[in-house]
């Protein structure tokens, strides 16, 4: 059995002139056993050997009043040395401990250091491997209230958990309740009522808290009833999707990993779901919570008596990239082909911008409502099967694709404008960091970036998957730094849960951060914004008309 680490420590009584010698010495093989005192004189050219029978893996404490130097040596049932504890210095009473690697019988041997010394040695404790691994109860670092009272009741002798959880099938879940005083915290727990045998319930969610390891995502069960939950203190008026997983193997890496995707669900006590249908199964499903004091979403949401615009698919053939790509062009309601240019949007991700659950049209549709931007034309690239990492991240050939093909064709088929002032280019994550590159390289056609959660930390030398903190992160902070100053606007966001937890300087939110105080440095216009979200679209499906409203707003 592998040894296990054990601390010494050393503290010493002041002997009184008092101690009384005794002259009575063990045998060589005096046999120890809990709670016996043995006493002895000893010299540096006689050691005294003691022996004490231990099972497997006990941990052994130990004391020893000494007159004078002693070292104690521990031997092995097979005669080789266990632990070597020096001499203390001074008279009185000291205390070893150690713990056994096998059952039999232990060699303790007492040799005087310097000169004669008197020793008075006893075995405290002995703690068995069942005890010393003992699970301790579970304390929460942050209680939750409602918890803590379901707990209280079925200490109480009452185990019956219905009528919590009728109350909770009435609010919904997650539990949100106050915490501290400033109202900068919430608690959020999560519950799974188990109906059928349960070991475990994981929390998957972008719900990054820089203090939890993976593995801190994971239910406990209430005492021994049908509740599991986890409490967490987030910020207040945070919003985040997640998926429960039970029975979850808890393991992140090798081939058990891989049953999460297969038992991952939407929560059944939360009413509130989005990327799925509404007959859609809880396992296509995701869950989402909205927190009191977040900002309002209102511009994805279809309103009675709004003009929709039109939308269209394309085809178009790349002669850079030597493939085809389908677009889709969405014009507004009041789309002119002749007259005034309108302004022009390319968005990367296109089918993502183009799903229900984020909304685009719906977003333009109500803005140009409302008065709050100009008439626009959208732009949405699909991605082409397996490319798209390929093509949105720092690819120059993508970027040529873009700007002497793609933007001349919108203009050659649709009344939109010349002006990179009135050109936008939009991208979430990857897209994101393809839409500061564009600005980058093409600042004469692109005057807009409006990047949602960019993996601006992304740089060419890493290795997806292999980088670590040897790869020096956001590649494209330097090149602005490096590059003229030219006339294009930025609007950044990033989510407070986007937060670095690998140490490999790969977090949006950081990165995020560095660069648009490089841009700020070199004199760019920027609009920043930091939500209180993580990588997903229940947040950025209402920011990203924060950023038109930045980028595009009538009101100058």
């Amino acid at each position: 059995m592998k040894a296990l680490y054990i601390r010494v420590s050393l503290a010493a009584i002041a002997f009184t002139s008092t101690f009384r010698l005794c002259a009575q010495t063990p045998s060589s093989t005096e046999a120890l056993s809990l709670n016996k005192t043995v006493t002895g004189d000893i010299n540096p050219q006689s050691p005294q050997s003691l022996s004490l029978h231990l099972n497997s893996a006990d941990y052994v404490n130990a004391s020893i009043t000494q007159l004078g130097e002693v070292r104690v040596v521990v031997y092995l049932p097979n005669n080789s040395v266990l632990r070597k504890f020096r001499a203390a210095a001074s008279d009185g009473k000291h205390s070893f401990a150690f713990a056994a690697e096998a059952a039999g019988d232990y060699k303790i041997e007492l040799t005087a250091d310097k000169k004669p010394a008197h020793y008075e040695l006893r075995i405290d404790a002995i703690t068995g491997l069942d005890e010393r691994l003992r699970l301790e109860p579970r304390t929460d670092p942050n209680p939750s209230p409602r918890i803590e009272a379901l707990r209280r009741q079925i200490a109480s002798g009452n185990a019956d958990t219905a009528v919590f959880w009728k109350q909770v099938s009435a609010e919904g879940a997650p539990l949100v309740e106050p915490y501290g005083k400033d109202g900068k915290y919430q608690l959020v727990t999560f519950l799974w009522r188990a109906t059928y045998d349960t070991r475990s319930v994981f929390v998957r969610s972008p719900l990054r808290v820089p203090e939890l390891q993976p593995s801190d995502y994971a239910m406990h069960r209430l005492m021994n009833t049908d509740v599991w939950y986890l409490t967490l203190r987030v910020p207040t008026g945070a919003r985040f999707d997640y998926r429960l997983s039970p029975n979850d193997p808890l393991v992140f890496d090798g081939p058990r990993s891989s049953q999460r995707a297969t038992t991952s669900q939407a929560d059944p006590l939360n009413p509130h779901r989005w990327s799925c249908d509404p007959e859609e199964s809880v396992f296509r499903c995701h869950s989402y919570a909205e927190l009191p004091g977040g900002p309002p979403q209102t511009w994805f949401v279809k309103k009675t008596g709004v003009a929709e615009g039109k939308i269209e698919s394309k085809q178009l053939r790349s002669e850079i990239q030597k493939l085809d790509r389908m677009i889709a062009v969405y014009t507004p309601p009041d789309y002119q082909t002749k007259g005034r240019p309108s302004h022009l949007l390319v968005v990367f991700d296109g089918d993502d911008y183009l799903d229900d659950d984020t909304a685009m049209p719906t977003t333009l549709n109500n803005l140009f409502a409302a008065s709050k931007i100009p008439p626009t034309v959208a732009v949405m690239v699909y991605n082409v099967d397996g490319r798209r990492l390929k093509d949105l991240l720092l690819n120059q050939e993508f970027a040529d694709f873009l700007a002497k093909e793609l933007v001349p064709w919108v203009r050659e088929h649709y009344n939109v404008t010349a002006d990179p002032s009135q050109t936008l280019v939009v991208g979430h994550s990857a897209g994101g960091v393809a839409a500061v590159y564009m600005g980058l390289r093409y600042p004469n056609i692109f005057g807009n970036v409006l990047s949602q959660s960019g993996a601006v930390w992304w740089s060419p030398e890493m290795d997806l998957g292999n980088q670590d903190a040897t790869d020096e992160p956001n590649w494209l902070a330097r090149q602005f730094i490096l590059s003229p100053r030219s006339m294009v606007r930025f609007y950044l966001e990033a989510g407070t849960f986007e937060v670095d937890t690998s140490g490999r300087g790969s977090g949006i939110l950081e990165a995020n951060r560095q660069l648009r105080d490089a841009l700020l440095a070199k004199g760019y216009e920027v609009h920043y914004q930091q939500f209180v979200g993580g990588h997903d679209t229940v947040s950025w499906r209402g920011t990203l008309a924060d950023g038109l409203l930045a980028l595009l707003s009538t009101k100058k």
